[in-house]
């Protein structure tokens, strides 16, 4: 139960930061770690360091530069998030964790046609359905494996995007 409420916290505040800004930066949490962004000429990088591992990994795309040092979790949430659309769609899930199927309720009055899309944790697509619109939808997921995905729900031109559980 404890490792569920620090999962929920963690991906309400990411998703909290990432609608209060365009840029994305990641720290790390700790006295002996941290992020800073530098504009040099016409690139930026974003520098990032942790304590554990002296090597340093480097990734280029999109004409910025990263530098990892330590053990930092690339951001799968900037993979899936739609920065035009926004994240405030309301709705509930349940069981979580599921054995074959999830159950959404919408808090909201659903006029559009729903759009659901299932993520692996490293952000690679595993399923994406569509469904006529509806108070309360049954998604079937027993095909999955068990573990650990990001259930992304887009209707009414609004996001939800949360980690669920697969028994």
């Amino acid at each position: 139960m404890r490792l569920f409420l620090l999962i929920s916290f963690c991906c309400i505040f990411q998703q909290q930061v990432l609608s209060q800004s365009n840029s994305i930066i990641r720290s790390t949490t700790g006295v002996s770690g941290g992020s800073i962004q530098v504009l040099e000429g016409d690139k930026t990088f974003l520098i990032q360091q942790s304590v554990g591992q002296p090597s340093a990994i480097g990734t280029y795309k999109n004409s910025q530069y990263i530098l990892r040092q330590g053990f930092i979790q690339p951001n799968v949430l900037a993979k899936i998030i739609d920065k035009n659309v926004p994240l405030d769609l309301k709705l509930s899930i349940y069981p979580n964790p599921f054995d074959k199927q999830i159950s959404l309720v919408f808090n909201e009055e659903i006029r559009s046609k729903i759009n659901i899309t299932v993520f692996d944790v490293s952000g690679r697509l595993i399923v994406t359905k569509a469904y006529q619109p509806y108070q309360h939808l049954d998604v079937k997921l027993e095909n999955l494996p068990s573990g650990s995905y990001l259930l992304k729900v887009v209707a009414n031109q609004k996001q939800f995007i949360t980690k669920i559980l697969k028994k």
